[in-house]
């Protein structure tokens, strides 16, 4: 299935995992785990304001340095912090992604830092299996300050607990509440999630309003050991009025070299036409840590009534690809 663009140090429910070829050092009980992946990209973007595009280009190089300790008491920390870097040159930026320090124990784990976004790990990534030619979908709670708790298991059932808090002088405090919870019955799994996408003072007393939450609910079933078929279903609301409805199904069988898959989404605001979108994609394990892929997306970005969702973005995007992880 789908290739994280983050290195998968962190497991669900947490422990920190080595990549393909990480490499490994013990420091005095801690151990220090030195990884990475290079992605090159060949795109072609065939944009909705007419500038069309083609270019090779580094979509998302870097460097992942982790460390685990055993801290006795059945519980074990983590911290994690990401580099990218461009391995072709074009810029000498080295710059700092993300980094998060954990705790894992009996009662599940705690995360505190750049952790995902717990809507997207059971909502979105149901639906995304893609590179590059992911469908379009709901803005969420950006990814930093965050704290997160996962449970830990309960025969299937397990759930996810998130907040945000961000304020300035002279501001109304902004709190960003997520919470996700999975039923996995083995062939089938079933997820639901919510994101305040920030609430606000309302300025009576320490109460605080919602503003412009996400609603979702996704399924991912194995129909053979080869092909699985993941669905989606958010619900938007915004403030202004003009909620939005994405409903998403994709589709993914392994070949047994590589995985071909595909899918579509029907984009359905309140105000406004509807539009859908349509993508396919294929990968193939060339050596090992070593993949290649090849993606076609058809993303509608242009309305039927004449308007543009953002001016700019891509309506249909063709890009081959190549992964080497370390």
């Amino acid at each position: 299935m789908k290739h994280a663009s983050k290195l998968a140090f962190l497991a669900a429910a947490g422990m920190a995992t080595a990549g393909a070829q990480a490499a490994e050092f013990e420091v005095e009980g801690t151990t220090l785990t030195l990884g990475g992946e290079i992605v090159l990209n060949y795109l072609y973007e065939k944009r909705d304001d007419g500038n069309d595009d083609t270019k090779f280009v580094d979509d998302g190089s870097k460097v992942v340095i982790a460390g685990e300790r055993d801290l006795g008491n059945g519980i074990t920390a983590y911290a994690e912090a990401e580099f990218e870097f461009n391995v072709l040159g074009n810029n000498d930026d080295v710059k700092r992604d993300g980094s998060v320090l954990g705790f894992v124990g009996e009662f599940g784990e705690v995360a505190v830092g750049a952790s995902d976004n717990v809507y997207e790990d059971l909502i979105s990534d149901a639906v995304d299996p893609f590179e590059n030619a992911s469908f379009e979908g709901a803005d969420l709670t950006n990814e930093d300050s965050m704290v997160t708790y996962y449970s830990p298991d309960f025969d299937g059932f397990s759930f996810r607990l998130q907040g945000r808090h961000k304020n300035r002088d002279n501001q109304s405090a902004k709190v960003s509440l997520i919470a996700a919870a999975e039923y996995d019955f083995g062939p089938l799994a079933l997820a639901a999630a919510y994101d305040s996408r920030g609430s606000k003072d309302s300025s009576k007393g320490s109460d605080f309003k919602s503003e412009d939450h996400v609603l979702g609910f996704s399924a991912v079933a194995d129909i053979s050991e080869r092909v699985e078929v993941g669905a989606r279903f958010s619900q938007v609301n915004n403030q202004d009025g003009n909620d939005q409805d994405f409903t998403a199904v994709v589709v993914s069988y392994d070949y047994g070299g590589g995985d071909l898959y595909g899918g579509a989404q029907n984009f359905d605001p309140k105000n406004g036409s509807s539009s859908s979108q349509v993508a396919a994609g294929i990968n193939y394990e060339l050596a090992d840590s070593v993949m290649i892929f090849a993606e076609y997306g058809d993303l509608d970005r242009q309305l039927s009534n004449g308007n543009v969702i953002d001016a700019g973005d891509t309506d249909k995007l063709g890009v081959a690809g190549l992964i080497y992880e370390f």
